[in-house]
């Protein structure tokens, strides 16, 4: 692909949008698309606006002001001359159609998230989610009781996790690294999907499609998060396979790796828990507590439990922990403080 496929620029960001879709770039395909966007700082804009429409971004696709547009795009989609282009001949006038069609829905949808999420911090109250579109076309789903800064340039896109967790429908780029920061670690993305948990004592990195890069900030700079796998200690990049989830102790450069559980109230509202740290769920059951919150003792804290609790029903997930476990329940105010009997 050569950047005079296109008569336009706006050509152009409509077919490195669709390749970019379609799976990885060759380190060719890289190298041009490194060559077309460095011929304009507007480019990138325009490529992020193409992105947007078509990563599936369902919170803002599915507005009624869109929907039309959307599916005149899906039709021209449809009807073009795909190998023609992926041959290097010249743009078929469908493409064009289609690349008007994207810009116009691109241009609306960009007007919409701007007008909803102005800004560059976004945080949940307690029982509260969010689903947001990106400037990049990236989604971002913030648990309840989370915070999340973000700060895109040219060159790379950076966001912080100041709490809780949050998980991540990547825009791809090659060109412009996606990481999540949690303290002095940083989890790098170029094109998948992710979560990441910031907890009282740990951070978790759960994998659900495609690759991740875990890395501490050392001694003598970043180097690669570790696990141990089959007896052996493994870069967690390694490790980290979709469906599961890398759990990283603040302070240490060894985690484990476990399964993704089947639901931790992200997505259904409730929270299930296997073999779970009892201080751990308490903190998770937190972010949806609505009159009472828990508090856990010490001495309790490590108690493993299994189970799937309604989230936001704190009386309830204490009630079931003291009649299973060595655990007694007191009331202080609107805290449910959970102790050894």
């Amino acid at each position: 692909m050569t950047g005079s496929l296109g008569s336009t620029d706006q050509d152009n960001a409509i077919i490195w949008c669709m390749r970019l879709s379609e799976g990885a770039l060759t380190a060719a395909e890289q190298q041009d698309l490194r060559d077309w966007l460095a011929g304009d700082a507007a480019r990138q804009e325009q490529l992020d606006l193409a992105l947007a429409v078509w990563t599936g971004l369902e919170a803002d696709a599915d507005a009624p002001e869109l929907l039309g547009l959307r599916r005149e795009a899906l039709g021209a989609m449809h009807r073009a001359e795909r190998r023609r282009w992926m041959r290097g001949a010249v743009l078929p006038a469908g493409w064009r159609a289609l690349a008007a069609v994207v810009a116009l829905v691109a241009v609306a949808l960009a007007t919409m998230v701007w007008q909803r999420h102005g800004g560059t911090s976004y945080r949940t109250g307690i029982g509260e989610r969010r689903v947001i579109a990106l400037a990049d076309g990236s989604r971002l789903s913030l648990d309840a009781d989370s915070a999340v800064s973000v700060a895109f340039s040219d060159q790379r896109r950076d966001l912080t996790l100041e709490r809780g967790r949050a998980r991540f429908k990547v825009a791809k780029n090659p060109l412009r690294p996606f990481a999540v920061h949690i303290g002095d670690d940083v989890v790098v993305a170029t094109g998948t999907e992710f979560s990441v948990e910031r907890l009282a004592g740990e951070m978790r990195v759960a994998l659900f499609e495609g690759r991740v890069a875990v890395l501490h900030d050392g001694r003598y700079g970043p180097v690669a998060a570790l696990t141990r796998r089959d007896g052996a200690i493994v870069a967690a990049e390694r490790a980290l396979a979709p469906g599961s989830e890398l759990r990283m102790p603040f302070g240490k450069t060894i985690g484990g790796i476990a399964p993704i559980g089947l639901n931790d109230g992200m997505e259904e509202g409730q929270m299930s828990f296997t073999a779970e740290a009892l201080g751990v769920a308490a903190e998770r059951m937190n972010r949806y507590a609505g009159a009472h919150r828990i508090a856990v003792a010490p001495d309790v804290a490590a108690l493993r439990i299994s189970g799937v609790f309604n989230a936001g029903d704190s009386d309830a997930f204490a009630q079931a922990i003291a009649a299973t476990f060595p655990v007694r329940v007191t009331r202080d105010g609107d805290t449910l403080r959970m102790v050894a009997p």
